[in-house]
């Protein structure tokens, strides 16, 4: 069983995950990826839910249903930023989801079973949780 935090989940993680079936690996472990890799996307997808879901419970909206643009302490708008009703409700949930670890219901894969002669060390990083 392979277990991955939230954490870990990110579009970088489904690109690593990408790159390394791109390459000449054998078609046993390719296929243990791909398998692997359709779980991750799903989690994945499940995870930002969860965190839009969050970011919408802390939200700050106006009179208008708008949500409020946060400002600077010169009072100027912050590009791209929103007033949140509680700061500290929002980082307890955020935490809880960051830290909640999914079970895959595969084997970790073997890394020598891969047969790679070069992988780049950012990619492994990344899926560092697949092998044992």
């Amino acid at each position: 069983m392979i277990i991955v935090k939230n954490t870990q989940l990110n579009n970088e993680t489904v690109e690593a995950l990408n790159n390394l079936i791109e390459m000449d690996i054998n078609a046993k472990s390719a296929f243990r990826l791909m398998r692997i890799i359709k779980d991750v996307s799903s989690l994945l997808e499940d995870k930002v839910k969860a965190e839009k879901k969050i970011f919408d419970k802390y939200l700050e909206k106006g009179q208008d249903g708008n949500p409020v643009q946060a400002n600077d302490e010169n009072g100027n708008p912050i590009e791209g930023a929103f007033r949140l009703t509680s700061l500290e409700g929002f980082n307890q949930e955020m935490n809880e989801l960051m830290s909640f670890e999914n079970n895959i219901q595969h084997d970790t894969i073997n890394f020598d079973d891969l047969n790679l002669d070069t992988v780049k060390i950012k990619d492994i990083m990344k899926i560092d949780f697949l092998f044992s």
